[in-house]
């Protein structure tokens, strides 16, 4: 049966037909709400790929709707709260959270105290306050998929927690994962990387924001990167992550992070002319997936080599 389309999204995109370059792309919305995704592009060796998948449209938005980048306002007027909360149903009394001036942070203030007791008792509080407040901002940050990342020399910061978000998200695009399979069969792990590697590499290109102190600020789960046909590199290595996990299962695999940057790293045979990392006695064969710069398995970007090569980077093992 022929499906009537009640409504038509499309993006009809024509560059010249350079390696990896996206030189077709159209997203079709059937009256019974079916999303249809069209591809067309070139790959490393210049030739022409093309796929099509289909989701519900209602379903396949709905993993992560509400994601929102990371504040660190926001997280702290929201954890001092709670702990406030707590010290009330503990019938603490002389003690009480309050938020920094900038409310960048929480700090526990405690009245004075007239005797060594009460002010041992309210030193205890505050022992017990500062762990309940630890236990929250780890649960705070686990359940809106942020997590921790340190890079050398040693700067920190809070970012969406890429794998855990390639884990929600796929289920929702496996059809993608599908016509992949479909399209390339029975091949080699190589090609197989390549191919998602181009795919997702001629998918326009879209940084925000990529600082480490706000990263996260211009990420998208994969599921709406796929949506909007447009991402930054956080974004794209997570969509790399969802979908080579469950084409290729054995090997291991990790997000690398650099300054401003990340890129996907897979424990495959390497060949020379390949840039790789090692870490926990496992070398890693890095694939850049940003675009649109057309690069295969192992091969990345001047500035990504150097600093892979001085040290600059995290690795972050996803199985």
């Amino acid at each position: 049966m022929t499906r009537k389309l009640c409504a038509t999204v499309w993006l009809l995109l024509f560059f010249p037909l350079t390696a990896s370059s996206q030189n077709f792309f159209q997203l079709n919305e059937s009256d019974d709400g079916q999303l249809n995704f069209s591809y067309q592009w070139r790959d490393f060796d210049n030739r022409q790929q093309a796929f099509t998948f289909q989701v519900d449209k209602k379903d396949f938005l709905l993993p992560l709707k509400r994601y929102r980048g990371f504040n660190l306002e926001r997280s702290q007027r929201e954890l001092a709260h709670q702990l406030n909360r707590y010290i009330r149903q503990q019938q603490w009394q002389g003690i009480q959270a309050r938020l920094t001036p900038r409310q960048q942070s929480v700090e526990m203030i405690t009245a004075n105290a007239r005797t060594q007791q009460k002010r041992q008792q309210l030193n205890d509080y505050k022992k017990r306050l500062r762990t309940y407040y630890n236990e929250r901002w780890s649960d705070y940050l686990e359940a809106n998929y942020y997590r921790k990342l340190t890079l050398p020399p040693g700067e920190q910061g809070i970012i969406p927690d890429h794998p855990a978000i390639a884990r929600e998200v796929t289920p929702t695009i496996r059809p993608l994962i599908q016509a992949i399979g479909e399209q390339l069969g029975n091949n080699t792990q190589r090609n197989y990387i390549n191919f998602i590697a181009s795919f997702i590499q001629q998918i326009p290109y879209n940084d925000l924001n990529n600082k480490l102190d706000s990263r996260g600020d211009g990420f998208v789960p994969p599921n709406q990167l796929l949506y909007y046909n447009q991402g930054d590199c956080d974004s794209k290595v997570t969509l790399m992550t969802a979908v080579i996990q469950q084409i290729i299962e054995t090997p291991q695999m990790a997000i690398i992070y650099l300054p401003k940057h990340a890129v996907f790293g897979i424990s495959i045979s390497r060949r020379s002319e390949d840039t790789t990392v090692k870490h926990d006695g496992i070398n890693y064969v890095l694939v850049d997936v940003t675009g649109p710069a057309a690069m295969p398995l192992g091969q990345v970007g001047d500035q990504t080599e150097f600093q892979v090569s001085t040290g600059q980077y995290t690795v972050v093992p996803l199985n």
